[in-house]
């Protein structure tokens, strides 16, 4: 009777071991197929934000959870954010300088306590992860132009190479 035991045992494990291989085989082809996916999504719509002049992707500043500014990830520059809500002390506002270079954003100013926004580094199309500073109540991030969601831009801040497209949208909001 023992040996029978140990049969069935070694018989279980062969078995359980198959489908293990199975299961982790089929595991790997859909990571595999889901970093493809991401790699080739995100890297054609990269190559045309850094350099083929056909930008299509923009760094959206909202400050108050106001859109403040649209500004085209191409324009290399520093740009500078003032919220007049988030007081300092001492007659100081909250103010961030984010600089656009390379197809990429960063914060490398501002005047909160804590600089976890001026530490993120650098966001590129494609970034999950927007740059956020609490303290001043600004938000970072870079939109398609596809993705930009008309209805919170203000027709000031529109940049020219987008007044097209705001002038359609508004014409669909008016016509209903």
């Amino acid at each position: 009777m023992t040996a029978k035991n140990t049969e069935n045992t070694e018989t279980k494990k062969k078995h359980n071991w198959k489908y293990d291989l199975i299961l982790l085989a089929v595991l790997a082809v859909i990571i595999i197929g889901v970093f493809l996916y991401f790699t080739l999504r995100n890297g054609s719509g990269q190559g045309s934000a850094q350099g083929d002049g056909a930008s299509s992707y923009y760094v959206q500043v909202e400050v108050n959870n106001r859109v403040e500014q649209l500004i085209s990830i191409e324009d290399d520059g520093d740009y500078t954010f003032e919220n007049i809500y988030a007081e300092r002390g001492n007659d100081e506002h909250g103010e961030n300088v984010i600089r656009i270079e390379n197809g990429g954003v960063s914060m490398q100013y501002a005047n909160c306590p804590d600089q976890v926004c001026v530490y993120q580094g650098i966001i590129e199309p494609g970034t999950i992860i927007p740059i956020v500073c609490m303290p001043n109540v600004v938000y970072v991030s870079i939109v398609a132009e596809s993705d930009i969601d008309w209805s919170r831009i203000r027709e000031e801040i529109v940049p020219e190479e987008l007044s097209d497209n705001y002038a359609a949208y508004q014409e669909s909001v008016s016509a209903g």
